[in-house]
């Protein structure tokens, strides 16, 4: 209006507008203005469409649920690997910042904030989420054993609480897995929800790295496997539950004979099924580093008083009857 020199107040494109008073605008005159205020419709046209086009990609997009069992116990759940999500926020995080740059922003300019704000978010949140999972199905394992809980029964109580929040949380994204509701629109702030859970779980596993430190200290050799194994160890009653793991803490020891019902360990055996008992059986008594200490020592003691043997005996037979004859006395 103000281009064609027209009183504004004689028109009104909402209600009375006519062809006639459309000529009398001689908008011929001004063909420059007019594609430059179409050109600028258009684009604001296809930016509401991109915009539109979210909503509507983030109103559909759900996470993947999934039962975590420990064999046929069903443990909670989890989400599966939101790697289309992460997929869809890239393409929607680059869309954005191409409207943003746009100069025909105009209407659709805080939608565009708020959903740059909104995709960063979620960003946060999964990222934030996914190690929160890998942290607590870590420690959900361990702290399920009877063993642990009673060897650290304090940070045991701590993990539980935790727990509670952690599944409390997994129990609402069953209810609605839209990833905008969990991740924004849900009133308890996902974010720092997410957050307090994995600071308790981090201060849970550094208790934990310090019992498993303690344990290493105590018998050395532990040091020579993972603590996944450690934990193994430590979380099973049953003393054969070292076996598996003998190769890495010992030089070429395969297997321990275990006897009266595991209670005792009268010798070993190599991995070239070369055997020898020990002089004095060791008991499989209190702590498992504490026993395995005795075992350590008595795999020495005795090697050594067969050693001595040998170098009395050689002098006294002949060489092959002495090798030949070793191994029975």
């Amino acid at each position: 209006m103000e281009e064609t020199g027209k009183d504004p107040t004689e028109l009104n494109f909402k209600t009375n507008i006519t062809l006639a008073k459309v000529f009398d605008l001689e908008l011929q005159y001004h063909s420059d203005k007019v594609n430059e205020i179409c050109n600028e419709a258009r684009e604001e046209e296809k930016n509401e469409q991109s915009i539109q086009k979210i909503d509507l990609a983030w109103k559909q997009q759900q996470f993947q649920i999934s039962d975590y069992k420990k064999g046929n116990v069903l443990k909670g759940h989890v989400i599966k690997s939101p790697d289309d999500i992460k997929a869809l926020l890239e393409e929607n995080i680059l869309l954005l910042t191409s409207l943003g740059a746009s100069k025909f922003l105009g209407a659709v300019k805080a939608r565009v904030k708020q959903w740059e704000h909104d995709l960063n978010t979620i960003n946060d949140v999964i990222e934030q989420w996914l190690l929160v999972q890998r942290k607590w199905m870590y420690l959900e394992l361990i702290f399920a054993s009877d063993d642990i809980k009673s060897q650290l029964p304090e940070e045991a109580k701590k993990f539980a609480k935790t727990d509670v929040n952690y599944k409390k949380i997994m129990e609402q994204v069953t209810k609605n897995p839209n990833v905008l509701y969990c991740c924004v629109k849900s009133e308890a702030g996902r974010l720092n929800e997410l957050k307090n859970i994995f600071a308790e779980l981090e201060k849970c596993q550094k208790s934990l790295t310090s019992y498993l430190e303690s344990k290493k200290m105590s018998f050395p050799r532990f040091y020579f496997i993972s603590d996944e194994d450690l934990l193994q160890i430590l979380g099973s009653s049953d003393p054969r539950s070292i076996s598996p793991h003998l190769m890495k803490l010992f030089d070429n020891c395969k297997e321990l004979a275990f006897t009266k019902n595991d209670k005792i360990i009268a010798g070993m055996s190599s991995d070239e099924s070369e055997s020898y008992e020990f002089d004095a059986p060791t008991k499989t008594e209190g702590a498992v580093e504490e026993w395995m200490t005795r075992v350590d020592v008595e795999m020495k003691k005795t090697l050594h008083i067969i050693a001595k043997k040998a170098v009395f005996y050689y002098a006294k037979e002949d060489r092959i009857e002495w090798i030949k004859g070793e191994k029975e006395k």
